[in-house]
Formats: structure tokens, C-alpha cells, sequence
């Protein structure tokens, strides 16, 4: 007759409960593993990267310019992909731990289904997130969100199902391996009693961990027996069998995954950012398995050895791949980085030479009643939603000054995607000289610049660059890797209808007859913290620094003399902007042809309003300004206002955040410096005018409760906003002052 079973015992049965089990051995043994849930976790619920919108590629994944149920589809395949992995690597690393498996028909599914408390405690909060999300953020019907739950849903079970069916006909039990049946007495025991009882107390105190109850199916509980009869080589042997298998299976994985890199011309491979950032997981978890499988406990060692290895390598050109200007020439031996200032004479030339065009620009203008504005353009940097911006706001003050303002910008800088939508507004702005039913206020282009720029640079960091690069394509007859610098200027060539892919020099000459404004571009340069001015016309005047002592300490230095027989206005008008829009990690750092090489990152390192840029250009021709000119009007667009958010220093704050503060503020207020200097620079250039200078904001909003993200990725509920911001209160304002300064 069956014994009552305890309280004791029952509560004995649930802490010795394998799913629970598990999760303890995650946390001592396999914490390497829960670094990639931890980090996806704190991704999804905004606690990483919200400020770049990283959730939103999770929560909001758009597939081929859509987001519907493939694009879900296509993230829950992904995630199945990496959940598989983590139960591979989990019981490669583990599965020895709990010997009553070996003694299991099919070993690994019944470790799977007992692995899944992590998995699908993700799945439920992803899924109550994006519920939440498309109600309460995008207003979406319950029955679409259904929908695409259902597709991620499709997704993830698709390869779940495809990848235990390898591992169903692949992998071995103790059954099949020595041919025995479950009870059957032939079972070949330990050779002494004695023995078998060493062996398995040995085992539990040392290697095995207890567990008393396990899911023998999803819904259905089953008892551990007794496994201690069972021979120790035998069951060791059932994982080995199992192991190797699932190394031969991770080594197909990667590889598949890594050529699909092949086909990253194909639009339909290039997948979601988020699906990518789990391919990337996927295929760094199985890596480190695989390794671990062949290595045992000298994983780590050969892993230090390998990284210090590598690190050694790259500091040969043999084994870097340096990612190139497409366009200029780099053949030759490299130009000296010895920035001098010239001679007087050259700075004569050169500044005679832009008198030139501003007299063009007052003779485009000369049919006004009085003495012309003369307008500065600048735009602030911040991927895709600072590239609408820029253009939603040059295009309706185009709209309401029925052109006018657009004759009077005489000059655009600034950074990043700032800089990428006003080149798209001067090229259609082309266009329109060259025909004039031209319909430059059409809104579709607006959205060419909201159109996903992330997707290919993600796919390409997941598959290509964060490893091998074994592709190259032809730029003018030169050849250049394929990577994500190349992924983002293909995808922005085509969302901008091919508009913008031409060399440099295709606007010289219209910049010169004052048809076109001047624009300058102003990346940063990694190794001193100077300024690259980039442009089509020479710009020695501003780059003639010198201190109380006569030392030069030139901050600007000029991308054509700098680069001088390598026919720099050839480069390509895409790498230009691309140079200025270099984020970090996002994009790889672009290398020029010196001595030493220069790495050259994002323009709002140094300049990310561009005010710096335009009022050094006013101060060379600030007598030319004064005499022909009503005054100087610059026009800022940005993304929040002037004002820095004092956050004090609370009595609860953390020793990490007092450890970090210091640092952290300094980079979170980086902008925030920026503005201060350049309010002083304002104010010192009302000294020399004789106008006072007439700086116009146009803000985009800043909520702090739904901020539009720092992405080269918008939800299309953030492509909405950019677009009606125009219309605020302060917006609208800062519009009609800029119409009575130009009447």
C-alpha cells in the first residue's frame, strides 16, 4: 500500500524540481548564458538603449518596409533560433549534471522542455509589451495585434519544431546506443556493489545535482528513479554522443547563418534589426558551445590566447579591414598629417574666391526691395528623425515663402542625419530649377527620409562584420569591402530615389553661381579632436588658428588640401555624409590615406549644431556681410530646446552610480556644452556685426514620456510626429519671424 506522501516530501519535490534546478545551475555554473537574457530583457522593457529606440526593433519590426506578420514571423523565428541555442549550450555545459537523463528515452527534448522557464518567461512579458505598445503608443486594433502575435508566434514554433526534429533522429539514449530496452536486465552494471556506490556518491557530491521531480512532457510530472545502478562510462558516453551531435549542428548553424551574408543585395534577406541582433547572439552562443564541447576546461585559456592572438594580428593591414572613403584614391603612398597653416596669400586667394560667390548669391536676390538676409542654415545631428526634421522644416518654410527663403540660405551646416536630410532637400531643390513644375513639396519625401536605414547595418554587423568579411564591390573601378558603412549608403541611395549618388564635385559649380547653397560638412577626426571641413570649395581662412604665443593650433583642418592628389572632390557624395553621420559601433570608422592614419567619426563630436562652422565662415566676411547685407539670420533646427535637465543627486544613489556619475554627466552633457559655447559665440559675433544676429529655433519635440528615438529606425507613430511638429505653437512662431525678417 502506498505511503501518504509529506508535506516535507512535497516541498522536497518542488525545490528538487528540475525546471527549478535549472535555473539555479544557470546562476553558478552558466552565467555567461544569462548575460544574453539579462541584456534582451533590459532591452525590451527600455532599460537599455531606449533613448536609441533599441525596443523598438523588437517591439516594432519592420520587414521590407512594413511592419506586419512577417516582420513578427521573422523575429519569433529568430528568437527560436536562439532559444535552441541556449538549450544546446545549456546542456552541453550542464546536461552531465543530472545523470538521470542518460538513463531518459531522447535525453536532450525532455532537457529542453525542462529548460523553458527563461525562454517563455520572455515570450509572455515580449508579448504583453507589444500588446501594450500598439494599444497605448500606435492605437492599433486588438484583432491586428492578435494577428501579429500569431505570426511571431508561427515563427518561433516553426524552428523549434525543425530543430528537435534533427535532434529527435540524430541523437542517441542509452537505449539505442547499447541496444538494450528500458527494464531490461541486460543493462550492463557496475562490476561490485561497492563500487557503484563510490562512483555515484562521488557523482552527487561533487558533479551531479539532486532533482527529485521533472516535466516528462509539457503538462505532465514524473518522479526521478533511481539511476544509481547504471554504469558511469555508459551514461557519460550517452552525452558525449549527444554533445558531439550538437556541435556538428552548431558548426552547420553558423556557417548557414554567415553565408547568408551572401544575399544581402536580395531585400527580402535583409531581416529586422531585432531578428539580426538575435542571429548575432545565436551565433556568438554557439561559438563559445561548440568550443567548449571540443575544449572542456580549457575553453577559457584558449579563449584568451585566441582574443590576445587577434589583437596582435590586427595591427598588420593584413588581418583589418579598413572601411574607405568610396571615391578617393588611396593607392599611393600616404599624405603626411602635419596640419600648418598657408600662406597669406593662398588665404587671399581663397577668401577673394567665396566673395565671388556671395556676390552671385546678392545678385540672385537683388530683385528685393531692400538689402537681402542672408540666411545660415543649421542642422543638428540624430539619425533619421533629425533628417526629417531637417527637411520637414526647409521644405514648408519653402512652402510658405513660395521659395524665397530657400534663394536666401547661402550656407547649411551641422551634423549627422541633420546634414543627410538638407542634402536631400538641395538636391530636389535641383531638380526644381531644373524644371519648375517640379513638385518639391510632395510628402512622400518626407518619408523617403523616415524610411528604415537600420535594418541592413544591423543585418551586416550580425553576419559579416562582426566576423569574416569575404565580400567586396567596385566603386569607380577600385574595390572596397562589403559592410555595414556600405549597407547604410546602399539603403539611403535607395530611399532617396538615387538622387544623392554622384561625386562631390557634381554641385561645384552651382555652388559657385550661387545656385545651390554652400554646404559644409564637419566630421571629427578620432586622433586629435579636430575638425574635418569637407566641402567642394577651398576653406583655408578657417583654419588659420593661432594662440598668444604664435603657435598654430589649427581646429579645422580642410579635407581637399589635406588630401591633395587624391582627387578629394571625387569622393563620393554619399561617404561624405556618411563620414559626418559616423555614430560609433554603429558604423565602422571611416580610415583616410595619412600618415598616421586618421579615424574620422560623427560630425556632432565636435560641431552637432553647426553653429561653430557657420559663424567661423561669418566672422572671415563679416565686412562683405555688413555692407551688403540687412543682417544675418541663422536658422537652427534641432531637437529639444536650450535648456539643460538638472537632475540632483539623491541620498539613495547607488556606489555604481556615484562611481559613474562623474564621467556619465560629462558625456550626457555634451550637447548641452555645446550650446553654451555657442550662445557665446552668438553674442561675440553681435560685437562685429552691425545687425544683431537673429538666431530662429525650430524644435522638434522633446517628451520626456514618448521621446522620438535616436535611431536610423522610426516607428511610423515617430515618422508622425516629425511631421506635424511643424505646427506647434513655438514652431509656427519661429516660421512667420522668419518670413518678416526675409519681407
Amino acid at each position: 500500500m502506498d505511503q501518504p506522501v509529506t508535506f516535507r516530501k512535497r516541498l522536497s519535490r518542488l525545490i528538487y524540481f528540475f525546471p527549478i534546478q535549472l535555473v539555479f545551475v544557470h546562476l553558478k555554473k552558466s552565467q555567461q548564458l544569462l548575460i544574453f537574457w539579462i541584456l534582451l530583457f533590459l532591452i525590451i522593457s527600455g532599460n537599455f538603449g531606449e533613448r536609441y529606440g533599441i525596443l523598438y526593433l523588437f517591439l516594432d519590426p519592420e520587414y521590407l518596409g512594413k511592419v506586419n506578420f512577417m516582420s513578427y514571423l521573422i523575429v519569433g523565428f529568430s528568437l527560436g533560433g536562439f532559444v535552441m541555442a541556449f538549450n544546446i549550450a545549456s546542456y552541453v555545459n550542464n546536461g552531465f549534471r543530472f545523470p538521470f537523463l542518460a538513463t531518459q528515452e531522447r535525453p536532450f527534448l525532455k532537457y529542453c522542455i525542462n529548460n523553458s522557464f527563461i525562454p517563455l518567461l520572455f515570450i509572455g512579458y515580449y508579448s504583453w509589451l507589444i500588446i501594450y505598445f500598439k494599444l497605448d503608443y500606435e492605437t492599433k486594433h486588438l484583432i491586428e495585434i492578435i494577428y501579429n502575435l500569431f505570426g511571431f508566434y508561427v515563427g518561433y514554433t516553426l524552428i523549434i519544431l525543425l530543430t528537435m526534429t534533427y535532434f529527435i533522429n540524430t541523437n542517441k539514449d542509452f537505449f539505442k546506443i547499447f541496444g538494450v530496452k528500458d527494464g531490461d536486465e541486460t543493462i550492463i552494471r557496475l562490476t561490485s556493489h561497492k563500487q557503484h556506490k563510490e562512483w555515484f556518491t562521488d557523482t552527487f557530491n561533487n558533479k551531479a545535482w539532486h532533482v527529485e521531480s521533472y516535466l516528462v512532457r509539457p503538462f505532465k510530472l514524473k518522479l526521478v528513479r533511481d539511476f544509481s545502478h547504471y554504469n558511469k562510462d555508459q551514461l557519460n558516453q550517452v552525452f558525449k554522443q549527444n554533445n558531439l551531435n550538437a556541435s556538428i549542428f552548431e558548426i552547420i548553424a553558423i556557417i548557414s547563418i554567415l553565408l547568408i551574408g551572401l544575399f544581402r543585395e536580395i531585400n527580402a534577406f535583409v531581416i529586422p534589426a531585432g531578428a539580426s541582433l538575435l542571429l548575432l547572439f545565436t551565433v556568438l552562443v554557439m561559438i563559445a558551445s561548440a568550443i567548449r564541447s571540443w575544449l572542456y576546461g580549457w575553453t577559457f585559456v584558449v579563449f584568451v590566447a585566441v582574443f590576445l592572438i587577434i589583437n596582435s594580428l590586427s595591427q598588420f593591414d593584413t588581418f583589418t579591414y579598413s572601411n574607405k572613403v568610396y571615391g578617393l584614391f588611396y593607392d599611393s603612398p600616404p599624405n603626411t598629417y602635419n596640419p600648418q597653416p598657408v600662406g597669406k596669400d593662398t588665404v587671399t586667394a581663397d577668401s577673394l574666391y567665396h566673395v565671388t560667390i556671395l556676390n552671385n548669391w546678392k545678385e540672385k536676390n537683388n530683385h528685393l526691395s531692400q538689402k537681402p538676409k542672408l540666411i545660415l542654415f543649421n542642422v543638428s545631428g540624430g539619425g533619421s528623425r533629425a533628417s526629417m526634421w531637417a527637411f520637414r522644416v526647409m521644405q514648408y518654410l519653402d512652402s510658405i515663402s513660395e521659395g524665397q527663403t530657400s534663394e536666401q540660405i547661402h550656407l547649411i551646416t551641422g551634423s549627422s542625419g541633420g546634414m543627410i536630410g538638407a542634402a536631400y532637400f538641395r538636391e530636389l531643390l535641383n531638380r526644381r530649377k531644373e524644371d519648375i513644375n517640379f513638385n518639391l513639396h510632395h510628402t512622400k519625401y518626407n518619408y523617403d527620409l523616415g524610411k528604415d536605414l537600420l535594418n541592413p547595418i544591423v543585418f551586416s554587423l550580425a553576419i559579416n562584420d562582426f566576423f569574416i568579411r569575404f565580400q567586396k564591390f567596385k566603386y569607380e573601378g577600385k574595390a572596397y569591402w562589403k559592410d555595414r558603412g556600405y549597407a547604410f549608403e546602399q539603403r539611403l541611395n535607395k530611399n532617396t530615389n538615387r538622387l544623392l549618388d554622384h561625386p562631390m564635385s557634381s554641385y561645384l559649380n552651382k555652388e559657385l553661381k550661387s545656385e545651390l547653397p554652400l554646404m559644409i560638412l564637419s566630421p571629427a577626426i578620432i586622433n586629435d579632436g579636430k575638425i574635418l571641413l569637407t566641402a567642394n570649395h577651398p576653406l583655408s581662412f578657417m583654419c588659420q588658428d593661432k594662440t598668444a604665443y604664435g603657435i598654430s593650433m589649427n581646429e579645422n583642418v580642410e579635407y581637399s588640401r589635406l588630401l591633395s592628389g587624391r582627387n578629394p572632390l571625387n569622393t563620393r557624395f554619399l561617404s561624405a555624409l556618411r563620414m559626418s553621420a559616423t555614430f560609433p559601433y554603429i558604423m565602422p570608422t571611416i580610415e583616410l590615406p595619412t600618415d598616421p592614419t586618421l579615424e574620422i567619426i560623427d560630425a556632432g563630436m565636435r560641431d552637432n549644431y553647426g553653429i561653430k562652422t557657420s559663424l567661423r565662415y561669418l566672422f572671415q566676411f563679416k565686412d562683405w556681410v555688413n555692407e551688403n547685407t540687412s543682417g544675418v539670420v541663422v536658422i537652427q533646427v534641432r531637437y529639444g530646446k536650450q535648456q539643460a535637465q538638472i537632475k540632483a543627486k539623491g541620498n539613495s544613489n547607488s556606489l555604481f552610480q556615484n562611481l559613474t556619475s562623474p564621467f556619465g554627466s560629462i558625456y550626457g552633457n555634451l550637447f548641452n556644452i555645446q550650446d553654451y559655447n555657442n550662445i557665446a559665440s552668438v553674442n561675440y559675433a553681435n560685437g562685429w556685426m552691425n545687425e544683431k544676429v537673429e538666431v530662429i529655433d525650430f524644435v522638434l519635440s522633446s517628451a520626456e514620456d514618448k521621446p522620438i528615438s535616436l535611431s536610423w529606425h522610426l516607428t511610423a507613430q515617430e515618422r508622425e510626429k516629425v511631421m506635424k511638429s511643424i505646427y506647434e505653437k513655438g514652431n509656427q512662431k519661429a516660421a512667420n519671424k522668419v518670413l518678416d525678417l526675409i519681407e
